[in-house]
């Protein structure tokens, strides 16, 4: 895929929203994915979501989703 890929991100219950939740814009989906996986493991974000601004699609995201997606995260403990 070519074109820009805006990386949004942050903390599960306190998305900012919209262009809030900007965090960088990458020229590929290799280096959007490197800073989201950076991001992730210092710790600076809990979720985040690739867009893929030449077809709008998110085209790639975390395990995690922001407060009222489907995954939220940490998942329960198992008992």
């Amino acid at each position: 895929m070519t074109g820009w890929h805006w990386l949004f991100g942050g903390e599960v219950y306190y998305a900012s929203g919209g262009m809030n939740d900007l965090l960088g814009i990458y020229p590929t989906l290799d280096a959007a994915k490197a800073a989201a996986t950076e991001a992730e493991k210092q710790g600076r974000v809990e979720w985040w979501q690739i867009v893929d601004t030449s077809s709008g699609v998110i085209v790639a995201q975390s395990e995690c989703l922001p407060y009222g997606g489907e995954r939220i995260c940490p998942p329960p403990e198992k008992k």
